[in-house]
C-alpha cells in the first residue's frame, strides 16, 4: 500500500497564481484608500488589511510590506487630523470660544496619542505638545468693558492732542 501524493497540476498552479495576485490587489487598492482616509476610516482598513494579510498563501515579504505601509498610513491619517483640531482649537482660543477650545483639544489630544502609538516622529511630537500648550494658555484673558483693573477713564479728552 503506497500512498501516492497529487502534485498539483499546471491548471491548479496557475488557479492558486490568480487567487494570490486578486488577493495582492485587495490589499493594495485598500492600502490606496487610507491615503486619504480619516482616523476612524484608516483604522478600520488597516484591521482589514491585517485580516486579509492572515491568509497564508500570500508571500511575508509582501504582507509584511503591506502591514508597515498600513500602520504608517493611519499614523498619517491621525497625525493630519490632530494638527487640524488643534488648529481649530487655537482659532477657537482666540475667539474666546472656551468651551469649544476645550471640546477640539480633547479630540486632539485623543488622536495625538494613537499617532504616537503608531509611530510619530519625534519632531510631529514636540511640534504637537508644543502647540497644546500654547492653546491651554490663549484666550479667556481679554474681558469686554470696563474691570477693576482697567476702570473707565472719566477725565475728559484734551481737546488739542495731536494722537487721538
Amino acid at each position: 500500500m503506497f500512498f501516492r501524493t497529487s502534485t498539483p497540476t499546471e491548471a491548479q498552479q496557475e488557479a492558486q497564481k490568480k487567487a494570490i495576485e486578486r488577493m495582492q490587489n485587495i490589499v493594495r487598492e485598500t492600502l490606496e484608500k487610507m491615503r486619504d482616509a480619516k482616523p476612524n476610516d484608516a483604522e478600520r482598513l488597516h484591521q482589514r488589511i491585517k485580516d486579509l494579510c492572515t491568509d497564508k498563501t500570500l508571500p511575508l515579504p509582501f504582507k509584511q510590506k503591506a502591514l508597515l505601509q498600513a500602520r504608517s498610513l493611519e499614523c498619517n491619517a491621525n497625525m493630519r487630523a490632530t494638527d487640524k483640531l488643534l488648529h481649530d482649537a487655537m482659532r477657537l482660543a482666540t475667539g474666546d470660544d472656551m468651551k469649544a477650545r476645550g471640546a477640539k483639544l480633547t479630540e486632539a489630544r485623543m488622536l495625538f496619542g494613537k499617532a504616537c502609538l503608531l509611530g510619530a516622529d519625534s519632531e510631529f511630537r514636540k511640534a504637537a505638545q508644543r502647540l497644546m500648550e500654547t492653546i491651554m494658555l490663549s484666550g479667556g484673558v481679554h474681558r469686554p468693558g470696563p474691570s477693576r483693573a482697567k476702570p473707565v477713564d472719566h477725565a475728559p479728552r484734551a481737546p488739542n492732542r495731536a494722537k487721538v
